[in-house]
């Protein structure tokens, strides 16, 4: 038998904007998913979200692995689906170390996140390796796309974050979608989108500087302006501002999209831990879903 866990992840900075070469902030979350695997003749997945996508794409983890067995794979996720904070990564990540465990691999974090890569293809076609990333340990990364390639550098949490993320439960429109119209306004409006994507260019530079300097309220105030940026952008919908504004009413240091947007989800800092519930029990009386989390 043998067991792994994955993480589920947030952006905190960047959505859209990182498609145009700009970086993104991505935070791991203390949610995660458990997957336990057991040799069988047959493999059978167990899992409240089975589909034929997902154990594909486990078993193109196994062939990268080069590993023949079947196995009963148990699944146990905090994460909800569909909800943009890497279900589908976490899950892989969990499956590649709990496949380390059952054959004493001793795997080192990158060879987790190549093979966890490799089941993000088969879900999401020209996955970014931003989810799988932060999928591994939790942290923060500052993810960008280079001529040369992705680059991901590691970013030093200055002081534990206190997370809300709202689900709205109402995906409007796809990633695609989403990206599509955002080009499209860009191009009918290139001087105006010039300077809204110089600011957002400022905002990551000061965002994370704060991050690192554990400068929390400075953090929560530009995601605010983050959100403005988005919602002018036009990936706001009626869903996420409710939940962004019942979420400041209550003192949130910061709340925005998180994700494609138009519906899926918000991420939400929190001045305390008891600040993060009050918001939560918040958002569930309006209907939504609420967990929280913690980054550091």
């Amino acid at each position: 038998m043998g067991r792994g866990a994955g993480c589920a992840k947030s952006i905190l900075f960047g959505e859209h904007f990182v498609v145009y070469g700009l970086p993104a902030i991505g935070v791991g979350l203390s949610k995660k998913i458990e997957v336990e695997i057991t040799k069988a003749p047959h493999t059978r997945l167990e899992s409240s979200h089975v589909d034929a996508n997902l154990l594909a794409g486990l078993d193109a983890i196994r062939n990268a692995m080069g590993i023949k067995d079947n196995f009963i794979i148990k699944v146990k996720s905090e994460i909800p689906v569909a909800s943009g904070l890497g279900s589908s990564a976490a899950v892989s990540v969990a499956f590649v170390r709990a496949l380390s465990d059952e054959y004493k691999l001793d795997l080192s974090e990158d060879k987790v996140c190549a093979y966890a890569f490799e089941a993000e293809k088969v879900f999401h076609g020209n996955p970014s390796g931003m989810d799988n990333n932060l999928a591994i340990c939790g942290g923060a990364i500052i993810f960008q796309k280079k001529p040369e390639g992705v680059s991901i550098t590691s970013l030093r949490i200055g002081k534990p974050m206190h997370l809300v993320i709202g689900v709205t439960g109402k995906k409007k429109k796809t990633t695609a979608q989403l990206i599509s119209e955002v080009k499209s306004k860009k191009e009918r409006y290139p001087e105006l989108f010039h300077f809204i994507f110089e600011a957002e260019k400022k905002l990551i530079e000061l965002a994370i500087k704060a991050i690192e300097q554990g400068k929390l309220e400075e953090v929560g105030e530009l995601m605010n302006l983050n959100q403005g940026f988005l919602s002018a952008m036009g990936v706001s919908s009626r869903e996420n501002k409710d939940i962004i504004y019942a979420a400041r009413e209550l003192g949130a240091l910061g709340a925005k999209i998180t994700g494609a947007g138009y519906g899926g989800s918000c991420v939400i800092l929190a001045k305390s831990e008891k600040n993060a519930e009050e918001i939560a029990g918040e958002i569930r009386r309006l209907g939504y879903v609420a967990i929280t989390s913690v980054a550091q």
